[in-house]
């Protein structure tokens, strides 16, 4: 692993971004000892070199936060759960970066470099009076706080039936550059729970996690 290239902590969350490199592959051989048969053989098993890179840079962030391996497992969602730990635990990656937010709450965290591509899919995910406070002057990048912040909110709720543009709504506001904080629902057929997200700049890269403070 590279150096930590953010890090926030409150009462609640623990949220740690780093680089990483090809080292990874060694480190994470190093730590097999301390996993699961079925933990190894999953990230083992992934065929895609980035991707599988990724998944164990994850996993080498997670046991330098807890200090030790700690026990993780998923549900038949996808999600990740700590069971060693009281903690909820959310990952993210894109490219070289690798984020973990660990909560004594709830963890929803995402990671995303901004690009042009954005401009392609961005009616996929957004509502119109979402894309109504998009700004060409900024466009990309909050177009990609939405994104990221939905992601965040999928990986919190942790079941598979959420439509972006229908089950999570995000409050408009205004891009302010560097960092910030908005409000969004989970709003299904019979519930509606509300939740405060915090985005952050990291270079190229915008980060976003649930705040729970």
């Amino acid at each position: 692993m590279e150096e930590i290239i953010y890090q926030a902590k409150n009462n609640s969350d623990s949220i740690v971004v780093c680089s990483f490199n090809e080292t990874v592959e060694t480190e994470f051989s190093e730590l097999e000892h301390q996993l699961s048969s079925q933990e190894i053989k999953d990230i083992r098993n992934i065929h895609n070199e980035n991707f599988r890179r990724q998944k164990m840079a994850g996993r080498l962030l997670l046991k330098n936060i807890l200090g030790e391996a700690g026990r993780l497992e998923y549900n038949e969602h996808g999600k990740p759960l700590l069971k060693s730990h009281p903690f909820d635990v959310s990952f993210s990656h894109c490219k070289d970066k690798v984020a973990v937010m660990l909560s004594k709450k709830t963890a929803g965290i995402d990671i995303q470099d901004v690009s042009p591509r954005i401009r392609k899919i961005v009616y996929k995910f957004l509502n119109q009076p979402e894309l109504n406070s998009l700004k060409e002057e900024n466009y990309e990048t909050h177009a990609t706080i939405y994104w990221c912040a939905k992601e965040a909110l999928y990986k919190a709720y942790g079941e598979r039936q959420l439509i972006f543009t229908d089950h999570i709504i995000i409050q408009p506001f205004s891009f302010v550059q560097d960092s910030g904080t908005f409000k969004a629902s989970i709003v299904l057929k019979n519930s509606k729970k509300d939740y405060c997200l915090k985005y952050e700049q990291i270079g190229i890269f915008v980060l976003v996690y649930l705040c729970n403070e």
